[in-house]
């Protein structure tokens, strides 16, 4: 499994950061789903973001709740190649970013993107845990990264993962 170690200052939009930004893209190929898009655009090479943030203000190519996208992309057998999961974190961080929307239905939306990932493809999971998608969903760790912000700011975790 492949480590990489970054110090980046923290910044409440992920990608704004652009060490972790970078890491990110380099894994990112063919037709990428963003999930929790925010408000930062990947420079992406190889393929196509499909960008989906629940805050109507956010660049998204779809404005809606994430699990319900998934739900509607599953009855319309769409697939993904590379899946971006970088949700708020924990609830003071759903709360900074959506007011009074509550954003809890992440391992519903874990458990069903196996239904939208091409075989072989990747999740790209950002947050506070090195679990991500894990075995028991059909996916292997292929890398790893820590981004330390420094002071008493929490490190950022982010796993590249693959369905086997």
């Amino acid at each position: 499994m492949e480590f990489t170690y970054l110090t980046q200052p923290p910044n409440r939009w992920t990608f704004k950061q652009p060490k972790l930004k970078e890491w990110v893209e380099a894994y990112c190929e063919g037709s990428i789903l963003n999930l929790f898009a925010g408000k930062t655009k990947l420079s992406i090479l190889l393929g196509h973001e499909t960008r989906v943030d629940i805050d109507p203000l956010m660049p998204a190519d779809y404005h809606m709740d994430a699990y319900d996208f998934v739900v509607k992309t599953i009855a319309e057998s769409t697939k993904f190649d590379t899946i971006v999961l970088d949700p708020p974190y924990n609830i003071r961080k759903a709360r900074e970013k959506y007011g009074s929307r509550w954003i809890g239905k992440l391992t519903k939306i874990k458990n069903l993107l196996p239904e939208i990932i091409s075989t072989g493809g990747q999740i790209i999971s950002l947050g506070y845990d090195s679990v991500g998608m894990s075995k028991s969903r059909g996916f292997k760790k292929i890398a790893i990264c820590l981004v330390c912000h420094g002071g008493d700011h929490n490190d950022t975790i982010c796993l590249v993962e693959e369905k086997e």
